[in-house]
């Protein structure tokens, strides 16, 4: 198939491959964010650096055999064009999952830093690996609160 990752798997296979070794990272990540290696290493560098070569080695053998033009990509209909081919999809899958992964490492570390409580930290890390957005936004508002309740103990203590 076109001397490219076709030859070797599907974009089937590569969205399944790419969607287990997230899962297994995001499993470690949940279990065991106060682990330097995990939220540092494993889940900061290690996956998110793996799964970005899948997408960079996609991406780059579809642009090479002809793929969507760089200016389709500027409207809804030539993204949803992109898209419809099975790689392109794959890839920009697992676009969302290397991001999303940086992401719930630094909501990992940063949480710890911060002492906020398991359920909500747990709850922010979950909601990234689903939905990523809003388990920033989860992690954001949590952070927030935590720093106005600090404040205001300081203010009450006098400090």
């Amino acid at each position: 198939m076109n001397g490219g990752p076709g030859d070797l798997l599907t974009p089937q296979r590569l969205f399944e491959v790419t969607n287990t070794v997230a899962l297994v990272a995001w499993i470690v990540l949940v279990a065991f964010p106060a682990r330097r290696f995990v939220s540092h290493v494993l889940c900061a560098i290690v996956v998110p650096g793996l799964l970005a070569a899948c997408y960079a080695a996609v991406i780059g053998w579809k642009l090479a055999s002809g793929g969507p033009p760089p200016d389709d990509l500027t409207t809804l209909a030539g993204l949803r064009s992109a898209f419809a081919d099975d790689w392109v999809f794959a890839a920009a899958w697992t676009h969302y999952l290397v991001f999303d992964m940086v992401v719930g490492a630094w909501i990992a570390r940063d949480a710890l830093r911060l002492g906020i409580p398991w359920p909500l930290r747990t709850l922010a890390l979950v909601l990234t690996f689903f939905a990523g957005p809003v388990g920033f936004l989860i992690h954001l508002v949590t952070r927030a609160g935590l720093r106005q309740a600090v404040a205001a103990a300081d203010a009450a203590q006098g400090n």
